[in-house]
């Protein structure tokens, strides 16, 4: 999930090279579930109470055997009874892998649509 900046058009650019909200792998993604089973995600408790909406799912034929996948996203996330609620647009662009148990999500891409992220923390996934 790169940080978006906003730049003049014609830039070449609208995020920062290097630069991510997440930048995650298998293994830092199995930890992380691990952790919201624990104690110790206390950015998590109590729980969010979201809704994912996805919409405009295009696919595409990538190399033999991938499809790549464009959807846009919508997150509302409420935390608690005194904050307001967030929301959060974003464009993902995923990469699926024919195996023989079936398409696997092989990478993803996550692009949101505001420069600064409104909300306190995002241990949501997207």
């Amino acid at each position: 999930m790169p940080v978006r900046v906003t730049t003049a058009r014609g830039a070449g650019f609208d995020s920062l090279a290097g630069m991510g909200h997440f930048d995650e792998d298998m293994y830092a993604l199995r930890k992380r579930v691990q952790r919201l089973a624990t104690d110790h995600a206390w950015t998590e408790d109590p729980p969010s109470r979201t809704r994912h909406f996805v919409t405009n799912v295009r696919t595409f034929r990538a190399a033999a055997g991938e499809l790549r996948v464009q959807s846009a996203l919508l997150l509302f996330r409420s935390r608690g009874d005194t904050r307001e609620a967030d929301l959060l647009s974003a464009g993902r662009t995923d990469l699926l892998r024919e195996t023989a148990d079936g398409l696997r999500l092989a990478r993803r891409e996550i692009t949101v649509d505001e420069s600064v992220l409104r909300t306190q923390n995002l241990a949501v996934f997207l």
